[in-house]
């Protein structure tokens, strides 16, 4: 009863902020061209790399695509519903304006998500499921077989939550350093990393991509069961785990944060 309860909450949420949001139409459209542009020089940049080399540790530049895309459609799925907790420091708790959260019968975690949806990353969102469909028929890869159905549902909800960990652990800093925004612009740059192989880099950046910032069970573990590269298999299918678990570890976070938030009384 409670999850229905939130989804229809959320559904009104959602509703109210595209109505207010499409009030400037000119700016959406402008701002969605904006995304698409940016993720264009991002591909551009890749394939200007393949134009020098043949692969790249062993991936050709239909898989190292294809990685992107996985990567990417976690990535901006999260943006959209769940990046609002990064003006955490700056907006709610400097403000004070996380008091109105705290007296209201929902979860104030909750709140904070459903309060901004961010559209611009929706563009983004479309451009990197396009580019999974692209590199997929690249490589005659059949994405529909039921195996593969099996595995990238959950794998794909486990991503989304991966990648909500890590921004969670890193806002939840705010209710003791007050401002969350520069710790997050860390983790926007660390993000980039995922567009990689892994095996690429050092021991050091592979034990932060699966601990500290554990993006590799959100795009480059799931990439290699798809792409049969079972070099991994334990880290592939853990990766349906790591969001739940991750998540988790960054809530008992935030939970500590807000236990210690006092209002700032004006």
């Amino acid at each position: 009863m409670k999850f229905k309860k939130h989804m229809k909450i959320y559904g009104k949420y959602f509703k109210q902020y595209w109505k207010t949001r499409l009030v400037y139409k000119t700016d959406f459209l402008l701002n969605s061209l904006s995304q698409m542009l940016n993720l264009a020089t991002s591909l551009a940049f890749l394939t200007l790399i393949f134009t020098q080399v043949d692969s790249i540790n062993g991936w050709t530049f239909p898989e190292m695509l294809f990685l992107a895309g996985i990567g990417g459609i976690s990535m901006n799925i999260h943006h959209i519903f769940m990046l609002h907790i990064t003006n955490l420091g700056e907006d709610y708790i400097v403000t004070g304006d996380l008091d109105r959260f705290k007296v209201r019968p929902l979860n104030v975690l909750y709140q904070v998500y459903a309060s901004n949806v961010r559209d611009e990353n929706l563009p983004k969102l479309i451009t990197n499921i396009a580019l999974v469909v692209y590199a997929s028929g690249q490589m005659g890869l059949n994405l529909v077989r039921p195996e593969f159905l099996l595995y990238g549902v959950p794998v794909l909800v486990s991503s989304v939550f991966t990648f909500g960990s890590v921004y969670l652990a890193v806002s939840s800093l705010g209710f003791w350093m007050a401002r969350s925004r520069p710790l997050t612009w860390i983790v926007f740059r660390l993000s980039d990393f995922r567009r990689y192989p892994f095996s690429i880099y050092s021991r050091s950046v592979k034990i932060i991509l699966v601990t500290l910032v554990p993006l590799a069970f959100a795009s480059f573990f799931p990439a290699t069961f798809f792409l049969d590269r079972f070099e991994n298999g334990f880290n592939q299918y853990f990766s349906i785990a790591a969001g739940p678990i991750f998540y988790g570890l960054s809530y008992l976070l935030w939970k500590k944060g807000l236990s210690k938030y006092t209002s700032t009384g004006s």
